[in-house]
């Protein structure tokens, strides 16, 4: 699934996600910034949802780290968890509160 991601604050930093049904083509072309849904196996052989911050235009890694993005289920601060892959492929992040759960 993606999220679309509208600010929250005046500095365009705070980020709350919003549920959609757009296909991953429509989300990468339209939305400036999305979050799309990553399923990871952990060490120990059990699957754990994650997030995939996109951005349409070009991000440095330090701009990408501005950001700070609701979990789009329990809407929790998310927290970094992995590193960028490109300029518009940005970090991965997780939701602490939704792991313990």
């Amino acid at each position: 699934m993606n999220y679309p991601l509208m600010k929250m604050n005046k500095e365009g930093t705070l980020l709350r996600p919003q549920h959609t049904y757009y296909s991953d083509e429509f989300a990468h072309t339209m939305c400036d910034l999305h979050l799309s849904d990553v399923v990871i196996e952990d060490d120990k052989g059990k699957l754990k949802l994650r997030y995939r911050l996109h951005a349409k235009h070009p991000h440095t890694i330090e701009g990408a780290m501005a950001y700070n993005i609701l979990c789009p289920k329990c809407h929790h601060h998310l927290k970094q968890v992995g590193r960028s892959l490109s300029y518009h492929d940005l970090g991965l992040y997780a939701c602490p509160f939704c792991d313990k759960i």
